[in-house]
């Protein structure tokens, strides 16, 4: 083999070397974006549990208030739910009037 040809070999798995790096980071970026997304799903499912978790809550404290055994805590916990709520509600309308 004369060194032309292993110049030209080289150069052949060069060239290829090149087009197998384009196409891992093509596949690199698409996996990338499908992480982003997936993280970003999963943010907004575990958002969504916690907020049916404090329905659940509301809805428990709700039904307690109603039974005729009312213990205190339970008024107590409502009280506090109802408190935050109120809390935040004024925050947004602050913001709203800003």
């Amino acid at each position: 083999m004369n060194l032309q040809q292993k110049i030209e070999g080289i150069l052949d798995k060069a060239v290829k070397l090149k087009d197998q790096n384009r196409k891992l980071a093509a596949k690199t970026e698409t996996l990338e974006n499908e992480l982003n997304t997936l993280k970003q799903q999963l943010e907004k499912e575990q958002q969504e549990k916690e907020e049916l978790r404090d329905k659940i809550k509301i809805i428990k404290l709700a039904q307690n208030l109603g039974s005729s055994n009312n213990d205190d805590a339970g008024i107590v916990e409502l009280k506090k739910k109802l408190n935050e709520y109120i809390k935040e509600i004024d925050h947004c309308i602050t913001m709203l009037n800003e």
